[in-house]
């Protein structure tokens, strides 16, 4: 029976990605739901997929509360089965719902707990997508200085890593936020 279960779970997961090529994140949802209702218990890494793959589905729809549960049981599933990084790419996907709502401080305290684990699995790319996340946040409560700092570290380790895209993005930031500095800076010593 478990194992007619896990090739319906299959099917339905299958479905969903085919949902989700097309566009049609109603379609996904149902059919990631259904594959997590018929996967058996001991499924656990799939289960947490499903999870996080609801999770970015709810999230493109602005269905925040929903995202955030179902990254929460990521988080549950991770933290019990002990895959540290995983788990700190859920507490990113949580930290990045609340930068959608807003919610700078909540948002900044995930990508700190993200940023935690990954400096002590020595994950680089976990790292430095942490640094430009802490950075971004930083920048809009009005740290200028200290977003420069972070998304200077960023940029330093997708060199590092051979992320060039990440990089450009990286270095987009630093000289905006230079710039930024610059006018602050000439406009207090004009006053």
């Amino acid at each position: 029976m478990a194992q007619n279960e896990l090739e319906s779970a299959n099917q339905m997961n299958l479905a969903g990605r085919e949902c989700l090529e097309k566009g049609d994140f109603e379609g996904a949802l149902v059919n990631f739901s259904k594959a997590l209702e018929l996967l058996p218990d001991n499924q656990v890494d799939a289960k947490a997929r499903l999870y996080n793959n609801k999770g970015r589905i709810l999230v493109r729809l602005k269905r925040y509360d929903d995202a955030l549960a179902c990254f929460r049981n990521g988080v549950e599933i991770y933290d019990k089965v002990g895959n540290q990084i995983a788990l700190a790419w859920q507490l990113e996907n949580i930290g990045s719902v609340y930068r959608e709502l807003e919610e700078w401080n909540t948002a900044l305290e995930y990508y700190s707990k993200s940023l935690a684990i990954f400096e002590a699995g020595n994950d680089k790319l976990g790292i430095a997508d942490q640094y430009s996340n802490i950075g971004y946040a930083h920048f809009r409560q009005g740290g200028l200085g200290s977003a420069l700092q972070f998304f200077e570290k960023a940029k330093a380790l997708y060199d590092e890593l051979g992320e060039e895209k990440k990089s450009q993005f990286s270095e987009q930031n630093v000289q905006i936020l230079k710039r930024e500095i610059s006018k602050l800076i000439l406009k207090k010593g004009s006053l």
